[in-house]
């Protein structure tokens, strides 16, 4: 069985007053594998976003289901929703999404915290995970000390450290520098190497050309996708270009 298995995913938003409503997902099926690393792409406004909502369980759909190691997420009661991102999911946005007034150690803390678990349990998966990411001597400076691809890792960190059997990434490189992104995306590769599964919504054709496998998304539906195989980086980045060349083009991809 699939890690994750999407299957019939529709969401519409009513309009208000009787407008038109907006169908941001059509009809979204597709599976990943336990230890893949995907990319999603799709232009602004093809669903990605309303997508990774939806699969973070941010988001309901308005129709079909998602299943997590064989949870429904759909039938997830609102109560209990935090508690499970919590305890499933990894998720690391564009903005970081730290806190200044934690230091990092704190902001990678957070979610254990909010499960109860205790000083020792959360010093010790840190004290594992920490240098791995090199932010072994960051961990007592706060965000506003430290550059933005520094609170990048620190919000892996946080991502990884409650052990998910998923990370959700957002856009991971769009608030860094070229040399930044190259450092994270090495990082994810290294941490996709060690098992962790990795679903990952970008527009960066750099980005998308680590990840194992690239789907497409347009209009709502998943159209294509890409696998990566035996290809190099280079490769795949150029397998991903070929594509967007010709989907700009509004050529065929049988």
């Amino acid at each position: 069985m699939s890690l994750l298995e999407v299957s019939g995913v529709k969401k519409t938003y009513k309009a208000r007053r009787g407008g038109n409503s907006v169908e941001a997902l059509k009809n979204v099926n597709f599976t990943v594998e336990k230890g893949e690393y995907v990319a999603i792409m799709g232009e602004s406004g093809s669903g990605k976003t309303t997508l990774l909502n939806i699969l973070a369980a941010l988001d309901k759909a308005t129709a079909g289901t998602v299943i997590l190691d064989g949870m429904n997420l759909t039938t997830i009661k609102d109560a209990a929703i935090a508690k499970f991102r919590r305890d499933n999911l990894g998720y690391v946005f564009q903005d970081f999404n730290l806190l200044d007034t934690f230091t990092l150690e704190d902001n990678i803390y957070l979610p254990l915290v909010l499960a109860g678990k205790k000083h020792a349990e959360m010093k010790e998966r840190l004290d594992n995970l920490a240098p791995s990411l090199g932010i072994t001597d960051l961990l007592k400076k706060y965000p506003y000390e430290v550059s933005g691809g520094q609170k990048q890792r620190a919000a892996i960190a946080r991502a990884l450290i409650t052990n998910p059997k998923i990370v959700l990434a957002d856009e991971p490189t769009g608030a860094l520098d070229s040399k930044s992104s190259d450092e994270l995306l090495g990082l994810f590769s290294k941490v996709n190497q060690m098992g962790q599964t990795i679903l990952m919504v970008t527009h960066s054709t750099k980005a998308a050309s680590h990840a194992s496998r690239v789907m497409f998304i347009k209009d709502g539906i998943i159209f294509h996708q890409i696998y990566k195989g035996n290809s190099t980086d280079t490769q795949m980045y150029q397998k991903i270009s070929d594509t967007l060349n010709l989907l700009a083009q509004g050529g065929d991809l049988k």
